[in-house]
């Protein structure tokens, strides 16, 4: 074999084991770049345990005596312990239920989309024995956990903050170089659950978000009845500074007093 042609010969092996190794090194870690496990930090919170059959569930939770519950699904990087205070102080006469995921808080296991929304049905049906009314809230990650259990059930509402189509559709525009279809384990596919949601719903969606493009969230709103969907942009804010905003909260405290007052 001539020179030159074992040089491109060689040369192409190496580039196939560096694709290969590159593939295989996303396969093997992948579930560190959706999931970012975070301790409770904020002890002052009441919390319960609920068992799901596979993992024993923490939530903190605010005024559980009342008939009307709050459910919330948060970010992968959310600490709900510290959120709940906010919302707590906001939405009165409503119990407020913040979801900690496997791994997170003092919840058992490890997070993994089969597992997340095991959790997140179970946790749906224990809520529904002691709340005639339940209104699901999702954000980021969360969203898709929220559209699950909307399209499983029907609450009162769901409101979904910064929510996507699908984190597969995501991963394969950060590399679009990666077969990601065939190595993602947790694809996150809401797109394919709104269908069977009927419940109204609103989407709060920041101006500029970095991490979740405005067209994923676009083609999520699409699939959802025009009828019950409303779509709200919240103008300069990105997708972690989307809270800090007035609108924001006024959006989100309307949406659920009005579901609330709405028989």
């Amino acid at each position: 074999m001539p020179r030159s042609q074992r040089m491109i010969y060689l040369t192409t092996i190496i580039c196939i084991l560096i694709y290969v190794s590159l593939c295989a090194f996303f396969f093997i870690t992948q579930r560190s770049f959706i999931y970012f496990p975070r301790q409770q930090q904020n002890y002052s919170v009441d919390q319960i345990q609920v068992n799901t059959g596979q993992a024993v569930v923490e939530l903190s939770v605010s005024s559980p005596k009342s008939t009307r519950a709050v459910l919330y699904f948060g970010g992968n990087a959310e600490d709900v312990s510290i959120s709940l205070p906010e919302y707590s102080r906001r939405i009165s006469d409503v119990a407020i239920y913040m979801v900690h995921y496997r791994g997170y808080g003092g919840s058992t296991g490890n997070p993994s989309e089969h597992g997340l929304r095991h959790d997140a049905l179970a946790i749906y049906r224990h809520l529904r024995a002691s709340h005639s009314d339940i209104l699901v809230i999702g954000r980021s990650l969360g969203t898709s956990l929220a559209i699950g259990v909307a399209a499983q059930f029907e609450p009162k509402g769901l409101l979904l903050i910064t929510p996507f189509d699908s984190i597969e559709a995501i991963a394969r525009r950060v590399a679009p170089f990666l077969p990601i279809r065939l190595l993602l384990s947790d694809p996150y596919h809401s797109i394919n659950l709104v269908s069977d949601i009927q419940c109204p719903t609103l989407v709060l969606a920041a101006s500029d978000d970095e991490i979740i493009p405005k067209e994923n969230t676009l083609r999520l709103v699409k699939k959802f009845d025009p009828e019950i969907v409303t779509l709200q942009v919240i103008p300069e804010t990105d997708h972690n500074s989307i809270s800090n905003c007035t609108l924001y909260w006024s959006s989100v405290c309307h949406f659920i007093n009005n579901r609330f007052d709405t028989p």
